[in-house]
């Protein structure tokens, strides 16, 4: 089977968990099958990571500079053009976009099948700018898709509701997980520095929960002068800075961006992960956590109870109380903690990128 896959998500993001998932996938496709990626140019983290099997460009320097934005939207269209020469030769068995533009109707010919992470973009509309015409875009590439991948039953059912979409054409397909390697990162050094402390993982926009998480964690924070919260992702803003200086927790708290291997590092060290969202479509730092042995506090909503199951202590996110008593339960009982670790370890064993690889062949066939 020849499968083409375009340009998207590749071209928008540098890292991200469509652009990992698609690399993911594309590493681990069964022999027999081939692929092409309608994509000239991108600076995404996973191509460069890969570059044995994607062999593609990046000229642009790691670091921002002015007009980089725009040079991104000029390869954009560069890649787009070359993504519609790619559909209208016609030399692919299926189609698989990485995204919901659907540029791709008029000329393609072939079948193609959608993977839906979520629908966060609706269930949090007031988040996203350009909102109508980004749902406008992805109501019509669902509609029109031979078959729909989706990340989680939960997801699955959204798609059912919102979308009023027969169930048959949906097939129900986890994320894998990646291995970590023995190799110890060097900036150990900075972590040991750190002491105990809690994680917080991913952006901290509106569903992310982050203003309810501190407000409960912070009474922890003060009676724990020794007790840190990180938080991977982007720097503080403003407004968070001062959220965390009112709540008198600012000397605790440290935002960091760092590589794989020291987020590696970062699960492993800590004394609990918690993942306070609202709703996500999957989960993926769930499997990131129980990959380093690290206990999960999480929601009780959306995909988490079904990617988890009992591999985690659960709380109300919208109840301060319950995800403090939650936190403490783990860091202050070693049995509990040690028992969410092991169950996490045996959690893993449903999830892998070769069985991923694996479904999804067999859902490119039902599309075909």
């Amino acid at each position: 089977m020849k499968i083409l896959y375009d340009h998207q998500m590749f071209s928008i993001q540098k890292y991200g968990g469509i652009t990992r998932y698609f690399c993911e996938l594309i590493k681990n496709l069964p022999s027999e099958h081939q692929f092409n990626l309608s994509l000239i140019f991108s600076d995404n983290h996973y191509i460069q990571e890969n570059r044995e099997i994607f062999k593609k460009m990046n000229f642009l320097p790691d670091k921002n500079f002015k007009g980089k934005h725009f040079i991104k939207e000029k390869l954009y269209f560069i890649n787009q053009i070359y993504s519609r020469y790619c559909i209208s030769s016609n030399n692919f068995d299926l189609f698989h976009p990485t995204y919901y533009d659907n540029y791709f109707l008029k000329s393609l010919k072939r079948p193609y099948i959608l993977t839906v992470h979520d629908l966060i973009l609706i269930k949090f509309k007031d988040n996203f700018f350009k909102y109508n015409r980004i749902r406008s875009q992805m109501e019509i590439a669902i509609k029109n898709a031979n078959r729909i991948i989706s990340v989680s039953e939960n997801t699955k059912k959204d798609l059912v509701e919102i979308f009023n979409l027969n169930p048959e054409i949906i097939d129900v397909i986890y994320h894998g997980f990646n291995k970590r390697s023995n190799n110890k990162s060097q900036t150990n050094k900075i972590i040991d520095n750190f002491g105990r402390y809690i994680l917080f993982v991913g952006n901290r926009s509106l569903y992310k929960n982050f203003k309810t998480f501190t407000e409960s964690v912070s009474k922890l924070l003060k009676r724990e002068k020794g007790v840190k919260l990180v938080c991977v992702g982007t720097p503080f803003t403003n407004e968070e800075k001062v959220l965390l200086s009112n709540l008198r927790i600012a000397n605790q708290t440290i935002a960091l961006n760092v590589d794989n291997s020291t987020l590696n590092d970062l699960y492993s060290n800590a004394l609990v992960f918690v993942y306070p969202s609202l709703y996500e479509g999957f989960g993926m730092p769930i499997l990131e956590a129980y990959a380093n042995n690290c206990p999960v506090c999480l929601s009780n909503t959306s995909c988490f109870p079904e990617i988890a199951q009992n591999a985690g202590i659960f709380f109300d996110p919208n109840d301060h109380e319950s995800i403090l008593s939650a936190i403490e339960k783990v860091i202050y009982d070693n049995d509990c903690s040690k028992e969410i670790v092991i169950a996490g370890q045996n959690r893993l064993a449903s999830f892998s990128w070769e069985k991923a690889a694996k479904e999804t062949i067999s859902s490119y066939n039902k599309a075909i």
